[in-house]
This record gives C-alpha cells, sequence and structure tokens, in this order.
C-alpha cells in the first residue's frame, strides 16, 4: 500500500483524457491519497492547466481524438518543463497503436489501463514518474494479438472508420496493396475475413480492446 502519510509535501498533478469518466475517475483516484489533482479533456487544456499549477507529475491518455495527442503534450511538457514527472494512461499495449509513430519522451511511465487494478498502482507509477525511477507491470496475461508496425498504422486506420481508398491515400499506394495488407492484418490478429461478421469491426473491436501489441 502506498503510505501518503509519509509524503514530506502535497503533490500536484494533471489528469488529460478525452473520455470525462475517465479523467473524473483518475483524478479522484490520486486525490483520494493526497495528491491534488486537476483534469483536463484535451491536451490543450491540458498544457493550460500545467502552465498554471506547475505540476509534479502529468497523467495523460495518448488518443484525444482531434487536435493534440497526448504524445503532442508529452513531448511539450518534456522540453518546456523537463522536471515534471510523466505517466502515459492508455488503453493499448504499444503506443503506435494509439498515436502517429507512438514515440514517446524519455522517462515515460508507460500503464496500460486494463493492468491498472487500484489506485496504488497509479500513485507507484506517478511517484516513478516524478524520480525518475523504472516502474513495471507484469505481462499481460489475456489473449494478446502481434502485429508488425506497418500492420498497426493500417489498424489503427480501420479502427478510426477509414476506408480502404483512405487507407491508401493515406500511406500513398493502391487500394489492391492495402487489399492484401489488410489480409495480412486479419491473419495476423486471428480474425476469420470470411466469416459472417464484418472483419473491420472484429479488428477494431481487438484495437478498442486494447488486445493488440506490436512486435
Amino acid at each position: 500500500m502506498t503510505d501518503t502519510s509519509a509524503r514530506t509535501r502535497t503533490l500536484r498533478a494533471v489528469v488529460a483524457d478525452d473520455d470525462v469518466f475517465t479523467a473524473s475517475m483518475v483524478a479522484s483516484a490520486l486525490r483520494s491519497t493526497g495528491i491534488e489533482t486537476s483534469q483536463a479533456t484535451s491536451a490543450a487544456d491540458a498544457w493550460d492547466i500545467i502552465a498554471e499549477v506547475e505540476p509534479n507529475a502529468v497523467v495523460t491518455d495518448l488518443d484525444f481524438g482531434g487536435g493534440d495527442s497526448g504524445a503532442e503534450l508529452l513531448w511539450r511538457v518534456h522540453r518546456e518543463q523537463p522536471w515534471v514527472g510523466l505517466v502515459v494512461l492508455t488503453s493499448h499495449l504499444s503506443p503506435q497503436l494509439a498515436v502517429g509513430d507512438g514515440t514517446l519522451p524519455p522517462s515515460v511511465v508507460y500503464l496500460v489501463k486494463s493492468q491498472v487494478k487500484d489506485v496504488d498502482v497509479l500513485v507507484a507509477a506517478v511517484d516513478a514518474a516524478i524520480v525518475g525511477g523504472e516502474h513495471h507491470l507484469a505481462e499481460p496475461d489475456d489473449d494478446v494479438r502481434t502485429v508488425t508496425r506497418a500492420q498497426a498504422e493500417v489498424l489503427r486506420l480501420v479502427a478510426s472508420g477509414a476506408s480502404t481508398r483512405r487507407i491508401a491515400a493515406e500511406r500513398g499506394t493502391s487500394v489492391r496493396a492495402v487489399e492484401t495488407m489488410l489480409g495480412r492484418l486479419y491473419t495476423a490478429l486471428g480474425v476469420d475475413a470470411d466469416e459472417q461478421a464484418n472483419p473491420r469491426v472484429t479488428a477494431a473491436r481487438l484495437w478498442q480492446q486494447g488486445r493488440v501489441r506490436i512486435r
């Protein structure tokens, strides 16, 4: 258990997640341990709060569904306030499944939402980020599918609702090449492309559930 009474000073944190319920739950959990916590539902709003309250740590999701991503927020904090501890709290086992190339600043503590079973795990991650230490979670024991980086990018686009033609345009390739990529992606995910259920829907569901990682 985390001994909040042992803290020599009040810590401040900013929680950012585009899902209001999640942001509120995480912020409430941190407040219950004595950490003063503010919350935001966009990277832009989070930065404004960070500039105002000068927190000890930032806990952020990666994909905000529009505008700056959580990764961009983390890089800005890393550049302009490098003393702030950085924590990612995401549904995805690999950051590339959430945003762009998934590159994150050094010393980021990476948490997967499904693995955070209680507030102690969250607080331990915040403490580790602040002091620059290491924090490890056990490997997931659920049914996890593994894809390549290229397949991860295609999966992210599929999950966003992109058509085959749009994926081709995004990747600078032909529709036929994307159809081949999709077939290989479904195979990697263990999705039967011939089943009655739409394989795109099944693939997107695996993405949403955080059951995919990059090898």
